[in-house]
């Protein structure tokens, strides 16, 4: 995904997600109301469902996406079976989701994955696994990021 919604989506309500423990990235925004999506929709109007807290109406076009390949995608549906938003709390479906995402380098997806096998959930607890994840979306964000020097 892309555009105005996701950063949206991605850049508002850390807390939320900080309490969870996977660090200080978010996924909720408060957007403008609108009609439901069908999973024909467009990624903006996953983003905006998602935003609004109509996490039923988001599952189906997210999914879609997710299978066409979007990391964004797979890290909210991740999320969404991390804390049983929309349907049952599944970690291991939630580790599987960020599993996928994290093969294309998302860095939230990463830090997740890490944060699940730190802890335990959905995946066996290992520490390792979580530090080696850790430190690769740590060199990502640092690679991304523009340098400082003068």
């Amino acid at each position: 995904m892309g555009g105005r919604a996701w950063a949206l989506a991605w850049g508002i309500a850390a807390w939320g997600i900080a309490a969870w423990g996977i660090a200080a990235w978010g996924i909720a925004a408060s957007l403008a109301a609108g009609a439901a999506a069908a999973p024909t929709g467009t990624a903006d109007q996953a983003a905006e469902l998602w935003a609004r807290g109509q996490y039923a109406a988001a599952r189906p076009l997210l999914r879609r996406l997710a299978l066409e390949g979007d990391a964004d995608a797979m890290t909210l549906l991740g999320l969404m079976a991390a804390r049983g938003l929309a349907g049952p709390r599944d970690p291991a479906v939630a580790a599987a989701w960020y599993l996928k995402a994290a093969e294309h380098d998302h860095v939230p997806a990463l830090r997740a994955l890490a944060d699940a096998f730190r802890r335990g959930e959905g995946v066996v607890r290992d520490p390792e696994v979580a530090w080696r994840l850790e430190a690769r979306a740590s060199a990502l964000d640092a690679r991304r990021r523009p340098s400082r020097r003068p």
